[in-house]
């Protein structure tokens, strides 16, 4: 039992993206990294980020800082301006005001390319991380030996051992796919089934990066070159903001569209694909001008449908561990997604350092799984909860929605004037709510 104990754990990270990077970041950080041996398993051939833009909120950047990139995240915070965003309802040939959105010190939050958050995440990653690439995970087995006991089966026949199985490997995930089926069996909550595949959100989205030249050449001075804006219209929304890729200055414009009656329905097809700017166009055809002179520029447009989760409460079971969009794939209106991937890494890694404390071997246990099990899913699927009402509002589909996710003293409650505008402007204060408040101190409590 000595020679047991004062093995080393091995932890199996599937999935090299945003979330399973910031994961590693927070285990080097809270962890004794002497008693861990960490792998991180990526499917592409090279660590990459598909997609553009990335938001991280004030509270998440204060976590980066935490876990060692204080530096950087203060010097990007220091790059980026503090900028309102302007909403307009769009739908129509002249456009109306709405509201400007301004966000408080505590509230802020960093525009970026994935691109640069992954390289940064990677460089403050330990050289002791082992990254094994070109690795797609296909199943997991469990073992009868007394160490490893979690075997993972990867396509082309390669295997690898583990202890603890965390499951960074998004919306698609394998091993939520095949954990939900189990432990619905296992504990007879029917209700688990009907999370293990991703469901339609009944909204379809475009992306592309319009260079700042290509825009003003159009368009000189266009708004969406100095501040970021939401252009609302029925059943269709269109998030811009300017961001950099190095020296290149770029707007990253985001249009969605929407049809009610299909959320929440089975997928099937391919998720992403390619567009044309006419097709964009003619989406929002009759829109306003600024919108349409935005939407003209984007020449090469990705087109993406947005899948979801139905939110469940069973993260981690028996070593295995659900973490970002594998346990709570979310529409992206509050720009939260990635920063709750981020936080539940955060808090993973909490609970092994605490576990650790406790017994060398304490990581495993069912203990360990119960605390994650409690302190993650309550704000994450409020978030989820919150972002799905964010899209209605940009959408004026409001009516008939749990307005229960708004905080009682937001503006919205207070009997705002402008009442569409309160709604949007609550939205960008989720992190107020108080069951962020009550979970936050249910963290630090069970963590002290």
């Amino acid at each position: 039992m000595a020679a047991q104990s004062s093995r080393k754990i091995n932890i199996a990270v599937i999935g090299g993206g945003i979330g399973g990077l910031a994961q590693v970041l927070a285990l080097q950080h809270f962890c004794d990294m002497s008693q861990l041996d960490v792998h991180i398993y990526e499917a592409a051939t090279h660590i990459n980020q598909i997609g553009a833009g990335i938001n991280i909120w004030e509270r998440v950047c204060e976590m980066l800082g935490e876990i060692g990139l204080k530096e950087d995240i203060e010097r990007l915070l220091r790059e980026n301006e503090n900028t309102p965003w302007v909403c307009r309802k769009s739908d129509e040939k002249e456009g109306v005001p709405i509201t400007e959105i301004v966000f408080e010190e505590a509230g802020r939050m960093l525009l970026l390319h994935r691109a640069d958050v992954q390289e940064l995440f990677m460089k403050h990653l330990s050289p002791e991380v082992h990254i094994h690439l070109s690795h797609r995970l296909e199943s997991y087995s469990y073992t009868d030996a007394a160490t490893e006991r979690i075997r993972l089966h990867f396509k082309g026949g390669e295997e690898a051992r583990c202890d603890l199985l965390i499951a960074a490997d998004g919306v698609h995930s394998v091993v939520r796919k095949q954990l939900l089926p189990e432990l619905t069996k296992e504990l007879g909550k029917e209700e688990l089934q009907e999370s293990a595949q991703p469901l339609f959100s009944g909204s379809k989205v475009y992306r592309d990066l319009v260079p700042f030249e290509e825009l003003a050449k159009v368009w000189p001075g266009h708004p969406t070159l100095v501040k970021p804006h939401i252009y609302c219209g029925k059943n269709k929304h269109i998030i811009t903001y300017p961001i950099h890729l190095g020296n290149k200055h770029f707007v990253n414009v985001v249009p969605f569209y929407t049809d009610p009656s299909k959320e929440n329905t089975p997928f099937s097809g391919s998720q992403i694909g390619q567009a044309t700017t006419e097709e964009v166009l003619k989406t929002y055809e009759g829109w306003e001008s600024e919108v349409q002179a935005l939407l003209g520029c984007m020449a090469k447009p990705s087109h993406w449908a947005v899948l979801t989760l139905k939110p469940f409460e069973t993260w981690a079971h028996k070593g295995v561990i659900l973490l970002g969009d594998a346990a709570h794939a979310m529409v992206p209106h509050i720009g939260a997604g990635a920063c709750e991937a981020i936080e539940d890494g955060y808090v993973l890694a909490q609970i092994l350092a605490y576990a650790q404390k406790k017994g060398p071997l304490e990581a495993l246990s069912d203990e360990t799984m119960a605390l994650y099990n409690r302190l993650r899913p309550p704000i994450a699927n409020f978030v989820h909860e919150r972002a799905r009402l964010q899209g209605l509002f940009y959408e004026f589909n409001e009516e008939g929605a749990d307005l229960g996710l708004v905080e009682k003293g937001s503006p919205f409650y207070l009997g705002s004037a402008d009442e569409a505008g309160a709604r949007v402007q609550d939205g960008y204060l989720w992190w107020k709510h108080s069951i962020v408040r009550e979970t936050d101190a249910a963290v630090k409590r069970a963590l002290a």
